[in-house]
């Protein structure tokens, strides 16, 4: 034990060691992770250097082009001259009327050429012009120039020979471009070399800067030249397509190109500068992003140290207290509480073993003592344990409630002591022969307040085999009786209502025979088949039979309400017309109905043709729900019969205009020998056991009633079935009726 806390001591030195060596690994990360972005950096900086060269390049390109642009114009200008039959002609003879034609100021002007230059194939200048394109005046040709022509550096030497370039003339620099003189078709001999000139001056650079919108600068190569251009194109491997790009500042960047003379040689170095938005841009936001990574990574590493120090450190610094605590106090009943599944949760585990093996036997029986309470008070039963001078030493939740007291006032009390456990209750079972013969013993037995209790006593053993007291349970079953007597009267119920039921059934057999009897025999009287009457005996012979008839309809009903209590009705499903039915049924009741002027109208869904149904069944139905409506409707009223699809049911109404059935009697209808109204029961004949078998004869057909009825103004009748006759969803298996009342 005193080695185990020894070791947690050194835990808790190790914590702050280990608190520190995080600082210290935290900072070591901190420090790569700075010199990874700085090394990352700079890559990311040099690729942008790399897009920022790329885009200056194509800016250097697009002024290069405007440049090539006007000496391709000027050359193109000096081909077409130089391959034309007149001035072919011009150098034979030197035609005054070539000069007067196409030799004017104007037209120099607007070739945008300064000098044109016409020499003969032996180097001789035969004609010359000059011009300024500004002024439209001419000019002396430049004698530098024409001691060019003279060395004949400017000739061409054949047919096929073109010279071009720039030459660096005092005045300024001029791009020539010089081709053999021939004919339109492009045919020789070779009459001489036409040389058009075009000064590069400030004019035609202003024009450079205007086009391309660029800031440029132009220096020649035979004069001093700025820092920046000294040096430059002179070593062939700093070349890039002959263009060179350097920054010049943090905010500007040049590209530099040549202009080669007409023997290839440097003549003109330029320089176009842009400003370096990609590159500051890309720079600026580079800067951002990685002063946030750092920024990032040092919150990331603050909040590791954070979280080392509060999950790690700190749970060894909480073992270590925790271990110093139980050491300090003596109290082994602490535990561990750390969570996480880790090495210091199962260190944890293994503590809170440790102390658990300690305190095992004291915790065990506060474990088994603490398991019996919360089960024994669970249970609604009483339980109280006796020893055996009768003395309570135990009892549960429910006892404890009975005996209106708690555990600790109830101990050691003498059970029969205590009044609501006296009497019947305690002295029903001799708890000192159980203690005698360690027989377990139960019994029932009512009180005088009319509850019946269940009682048991089992004698409680030692390892021994000696009895150290007894358990008793006590449980109240006088609900448990009374269901028992209910469900034994409901069973007496149900044997009286069979033999009612068969009773009926018997009855109505022995009945109708003597009454078929009675009606015909009094019908063979009305009919006088066996001799005349007189007025009163053919009356009385009618009223015979009327009465016999009414009577044999009453015990039909009877019978067909036995054989429906008696489960023994069954159905005979038939294929039948729907309309004939209906029709029959009208005709079958069209005398009664013409009694009270009542018309019978049916009105029948087109899309309804056959019925799949007990048609006997069926036609009791609708001969009950018809009869109905003639008896309590009004005269000269109609009784409206119709049929309509409702999903895979049809729905039959049979509606009449009479005078309906108050809300307070509505409640009678479908209920066996009932009628709405007394005094109606008199004026109607009737069992009043009707619309209850239509009731149970459409359930039979898993189907269902309603009703609609409104005072003084008549009532609807309606039922449901299946059209072929198959069983319908659940929801209608059900027996309902419908009361829908306005």
């Amino acid at each position: 034990m005193l080695f185990s806390f020894s070791l947690f001591r050194v835990y808790g030195v190790f914590g702050i060691d280990i608190s520190k060596k995080i600082f210290i690994i935290t900072i070591l990360i901190f420090a790569v992770l700075t010199a990874t972005f700085a090394f990352t950096y700079n890559i990311q900086l040099s690729n942008f250097l790399g897009l920022e060269k790329a885009d200056t390049l194509k800016n250097v390109e697009r002024v290069q082009n405007a440049v090539y642009t006007e000496q391709s114009y000027i050359n193109n200008m000096a081909q077409d001259w130089a391959c034309w039959d007149d001035t072919y002609r011009f150098i034979e003879d030197g035609n005054q009327e070539y000069i007067n034609v196409n030799l004017q100021n104007q037209t120099l002007d607007g070739l945008k050429v300064n000098v044109m230059l016409f020499v003969n194939e032996t180097g001789k200048l035969v004609y010359s012009k000059s011009i300024d394109i500004n002024t439209g005046e001419e000019t002396p040709v430049p004698v530098d120039l024409l001691e060019l022509v003279e060395s004949g550096v400017l000739s061409t030497k054949s047919e096929d020979d073109v010279i071009r370039g720039y030459v660096l003339l005092n005045r300024s620099p001029m791009f020539v471009s010089c081709h053999p003189i021939l004919t339109t078709r492009y045919e020789g001999p070779m009459k001489g070399t036409l040389i058009f000139g075009r000064y590069f001056d400030i004019d035609l650079l202003n024009y450079f800067r205007e086009s391309t919108y660029s800031s440029i600068l132009m220096y020649r190569v035979d004069e001093k030249m700025p820092p920046d251009f000294q040096g430059k194109f002179q070593n062939s491997s700093d070349l890039s397509d002959r263009v060179i790009v350097e920054p010049l500042s943090e905010e500007k960047i040049a590209g530099y190109f040549e202009l080669s003379d007409v023997s290839g040689q440097p003549a003109i170095i330029m320089r176009t500068d842009f400003p370096r938005d990609l590159y500051m841009n890309s720079k600026r936001a580079l800067n951002s992003m990685y002063f946030f990574l750092l920024l990032t990574g040092l919150v990331t590493g603050v909040g590791v140290k954070f979280a080392l120090d509060n999950f790690f450190v700190s749970r060894l610094t909480e073992i270590d207290n925790f271990v110093t605590k139980v050491r300090s106090e003596k109290d082994l009943s602490r535990r561990l509480d750390l969570k996480d599944n880790d090495e210091l949760y199962r260190l944890a585990k293994e503590i809170n073993g440790m102390l658990n093996e300690i305190e095992l036997a004291e915790q065990e029986l506060k474990v088994q003592e603490r398991e019996k309470k919360v089960l024994l008070d669970s249970l609604n039963e009483m339980v109280i344990f006796v020893n055996p001078q009768l003395n309570i030493v135990w009892a549960n939740k429910a006892a404890l409630e009975y005996m209106h007291m708690d555990l600790e006032k109830a101990k050691g009390i003498h059970l029969k002591a205590i009044p609501s456990m006296s009497g019947p209750l305690v002295e029903h079972l001799p708890l000192e022969e159980i203690f005698s013969s360690g027989n377990k013993e139960s019994g029932e037995f009512t009180t005088e307040d009319g509850n019946s209790w269940s009682i048991q006593a089992t004698p409680v053993t030692d390892d021994d085999g000696k009895i150290i007291g007894v358990l008793e349970t006590f449980r109240d079953i006088t609900g448990k009786k009374a269901v028992e007597k209910l469900i034994q009267e409901k069973q007496i119920a149900e044997i009286a209502n069979r033999t009612k039921s068969e009773f009926l059934a018997n009855i109505s057999h022995e009945l109708r025979t003597p009454l078929n009897s009675i009606i015909g025999f009094s019908d063979l009287l009305c009919e006088q088949i066996f001799g005349e009457l007189n007025e009163k005996q053919l009356r009385y012979a009618g009223n015979i039979s009327k009465s016999g008839k009414h009577l044999l309809s009453l015990i039909n009903d009877i019978l067909d309400l036995s054989k429906v209590e008696a489960g023994k009705m069954e159905l005979d499903y038939t294929e039948f017309e729907l309309a004939g039915k209906l029709n029959t049924i009208k005709n079958l009741l069209a005398p009664i109905a013409d009694r009270k002027s009542i018309q019978i109208e049916i009105e029948v869904d087109s899309r309804l043709t056959n019925l799949y149904a007990d048609e006997a069944k069926f036609a009791q139905i609708m001969y009950n729900l018809v009869d109905n409506a003639i008896k309590f409707a009004s005269e000269n009223s109609p009784v409206n019969v119709g049929a309509r699809m409702k999903g895979d049911k049809v729905e039959i109404t049979v509606t009449d205009i009479g005078a309906g059935i108050k809300p307070e009697d509505q409640h009678k209808l479908f209920k066996p020998f009932s009628q709405v109204d007394y005094f109606a029961s008199k004026q109607h004949q009737g069992t009043g056991l009707g619309l209850y078998l239509v009731k149970q004869i459409v359930q039979m057909h898993r189907g269902y009633v309603w009703f609609r009825s409104v005072p003084g103004e008549g009532s609807t009748f309606a039922f449901a079935i299946p059209i072929n006759g198959k069983k319908s969803d659940g929801n209608d298996t059900a027996p309902h009726i419908k009361e829908q009342n306005s």
